[in-house]
């Protein structure tokens, strides 16, 4: 019997979390090496998942860990396991740095990198993922969900009569009836808007009956209290990003510039606070994001200075 394609990739994933731990012990590096020999799928599947792996925001120290994991591993394959571990905690270390990308990783049927991407669905619907934003996905007769574990997706919904249509983004789901609408999972809450037809916006600790969303009406939730409905949202508002665009309303420049290197690769470092700088407005293309960053830059009236691996520093002169 042959793998599924899923137990390939599930399997490849593990492997990876397991090596970016550092505590992967000569015995498993021997299994892993013997796993991804048996197969040239297997290999093929690897190789993907460890690209994904590093378009995943890794930082450097997260991957200075997993390299040095390696190579450790590879020149001490013989040596007792105390010998190449490292201490207790520089592992803790390692874990603590990768649980929550692994958490979110492992559970994905998608993630995007540093573009926008989209989705035909098994039913027909389509999926527009923002940058750094995963999906799972679970459809059975009777229901179609989808879990939104990070970043911002646009849904454009093919009604069935027969199944729900239901995203779940933290401890609230929003259902379909019939229609486009954009969930953004943010830091603290959760964020509903609707760009054509209804929705039910349900957050079952603080608000057992749903709130109905119509066209140009936006909500959030957190901690199961939904917050009070706006309406006359203009539909360029909404998911502004699935046309390329990024629109910015009296920003805070780390959240200006946070929002913006999503669409990037490499890290993006403001070295000075929000009070002394200017809050941001603007409408931005997000297939441009060095000019982006180098226009809100002098409107803040910083330098960018570009290190190697694509890091920028906005700094005074």
């Amino acid at each position: 019997m042959t793998d599924e394609p899923h137990d390939i990739a599930e399997t490849a994933r593990r492997w990876i979390v397991r090596m970016a731990s550092g505590a992967m012990t000569a015995e498993e590096l021997n299994a892993f090496r013997e796993w991804r020999a048996a197969s040239p799928e297997h290999n093929a599947v690897f190789e993907q998942e460890r690209a994904l792996w590093r378009a995943l925001h890794i930082t450097p120290e997260q991957e200075r860990i997993t390299r040095g994991t390696w190579q450790r591993l590879g020149r001490r394959r013989h040596l007792r396991r105390g010998l190449f571990l490292g201490s207790a905690a520089m592992v803790a270390l390692a874990l603590v740095l990768y649980a929550p990308v692994a958490s979110i990783w492992l559970r994905a049927d998608q993630w995007t990198g540093t573009t926008v991407k989209t989705l035909t669905l098994a039913d027909g619907s389509r999926a527009i993922l923002d940058s750094d934003t995963a999906i799972a996905t679970r459809y059975t007769a009777t229901a179609r969900t989808i879990t939104l574990l990070k970043g911002n997706a646009l849904f454009e919904v093919k009604h069935d009569p027969r199944r729900s249509f239901r995203v779940v983004a933290r401890d609230g789901a929003t259902e379909d009836v019939g229609t486009v609408f954009e969930v953004r999972r943010e830091e603290a809450l959760v964020r509903v808007a609707v760009a054509r037809g209804v929705v039910d916006v349900h957050a079952p600790r603080g608000a057992p009956t749903a709130v109905r969303l119509e066209a140009g009406d936006r909500t959030s939730y957190t901690d199961g209290r939904i917050a009070a409905v706006e309406h006359g949202i203009a539909p360029e508002e909404i998911a502004a990003w699935a046309h390329g665009d990024l629109i910015l309303d009296n920003a805070p420049i780390h959240e200006a510039i946070a929002a913006i290197a999503r669409y990037r690769q490499g890290r993006v470092y403001v070295l000075a606070n929000d009070v002394e700088t200017p809050r941001i407005s603007g409408a931005f293309r997000i297939d441009q994001a060095d000019a982006a960053i180098t226009t809100i830059a002098a409107t803040a009236g910083m330098t960018v200075t570009r290190l190697p691996a694509g890091i920028l520093l906005l700094h005074r002169p």
